[in-house]
This record gives C-alpha cells, structure tokens and sequence, in this order.
C-alpha cells in the first residue's frame, strides 16, 4: 500500500490522482515520479515537489527559493499545507514578486495537474496577505504579455509581413515601451478602478490598446486572448474599464 510521504498515511485513488486521506497530500505520478522517498522530512518532500514544479514551468532558483519561504511562513501560521494548490501558489506570488508573473490556469494547464483554478487564487490571496502591501508589479505583467507574443511564430509573421523593413522584435518594444506608458497613465486616471481586478488581463488590454495607438493592426483582441487561454469576451469586458 502507497503511503503518504508526509504523514504516512495510506494514500487514495482519486480520479487518477494519490490523495492523503489525512492531510490531503495529493501525489500527482504523472507530474512527480517518484520523488518523495519515506525518510524524506515534511520540508524535504515539500521543497522537492516546489522544485520540480517550478522546473515545469521554467522559474528561476531564485523565484523557488522565495516560494519555499512564502510556504515555510503560511505552514507556521496555518499548519500543515502540502498540497500542489498551496505549493503552485506559492510559486505563482514568487513570480510575480520577481517580475516574471504567469497566470494561474497557464500554469494548471502546463503542470498537467488536477487542481482548482480557483482554489489556487484561494491561496495565493492568502500567501499574498502575508507580505507587506506593495503596487502590483505591472512592467512584470507587461513583459510577459512581451514575451509570449515573442514567442508565437504566427504572429511574428504576421508582424514581419505587416512591417516591411522593420525586424519584428523592434516593433514589440516599441509596443512594450508605449504599453508601460499607457499603464502609468491608467494608474493615475483610474487607480481605484484597477484594485481588485485581474492584473494579467488589466495588462492585456493596455498592451492591446498600446498597439492600437502604435498602428500594429494585427494585434486584436483575439489574439491577445488566445496568447491568454482566456475568452474574447473577457478581454473586451476589460477594455471597458481601462478606457
């Protein structure tokens, strides 16, 4: 019998994955292959598991050192919490401290693993109460937006074709410089507006608009949502507001 890695318990099938009766560990084999040996103490098993998640999802050491800091504060306030939500969490307010944020279901869907977007916003509010209040870090949302549009083939061709002579990559800083511009600009006109709203879409439609006003026709909402995984539908409701 498979026994949880973390308190011992006998582990369950739930759906595919290895779920701890007890403590609610849950030991996705597909994403972690053994990784947990018994003899492994609680923080081992947590920093390996943190580890090989960021791995995934191409985080630096330094986003994983502050992840495992951020769970070693939650776990002495709340206890127990090995489960991937509070880990994935912990990784998700890490990066976007450290200036490279990725959405939340960007990284369920690159993880492969069974958990609920909307449990792992759940935690990353928690995670994210336990640090001094800061501005949410918009160069960083910007620069992803940035760099996912870098690396999408088709649209780079399409800007290749649109642009003539000028490289791609000069127009996506121009668009990048215009987009931060137009975000300081919407902090000072609409700053009460923006508290509480998703900043990875709030971003999304200033580089939209940023775009609009640089004259990159290409750049359309759909686009931008497709880069996102989101709907149309959320992108368009986002420009209402930023506008």
């Amino acid at each position: 019998m498979r026994r949880c890695p973390l308190c011992g318990s006998p582990l369950r099938d739930e759906g595919g994955l290895l779920v701890c009766g007890r403590c609610g560990f849950i030991v996705d084999e597909d994403l972690v292959p053994s990784l947990f040996d018994r003899s492994d103490s609680p923080m081992m098993s947590r920093s390996r598991s943190l580890e090989h998640m960021a791995r995934e999802l191409d985080l630096s050491d330094e986003i994983i050192k502050l992840a495992e800091e951020l769970v070693r504060a939650y776990s002495s306030l709340y206890g127990k919490v090995h489960t991937h939500s509070i880990l994935l969490a912990a990784l998700i307010v890490a990066s976007r401290l450290r200036g490279s944020p990725i959405p939340i279901k960007e990284a369920i869907r690159r993880l492969s693993i069974g958990v609920s977007p909307s449990r792992v916003a759940f935690y990353v509010g928690r995670l994210e109460d336990l640090l001094p209040r800061k501005d949410i870090p918009w160069e960083g949302y910007i620069n992803y937006l940035i760099a996912k549009m870098s690396r999408d083939e088709e649209l780079m061709r399409k800007l290749e074709k649109a642009s003539g002579k000028v490289d791609p990559r000069i127009l996506l800083e121009r668009l990048r410089i215009r987009a931060l511009k137009e975000m300081k600009e919407l902090r000072n006109r609409k700053r009460s507006a923006l508290v509480g709203r998703n900043p990875v879409y709030i971003a999304a439609a200033v580089v939209y608009l940023a775009g609009k006003k640089i004259g990159m026709r290409y750049l359309s909402q759909g686009v931008i949502a497709d880069l996102l995984g989101a709907n149309r539908s959320t992108i368009s409701k986002v420009l209402g507001l930023v506008k």
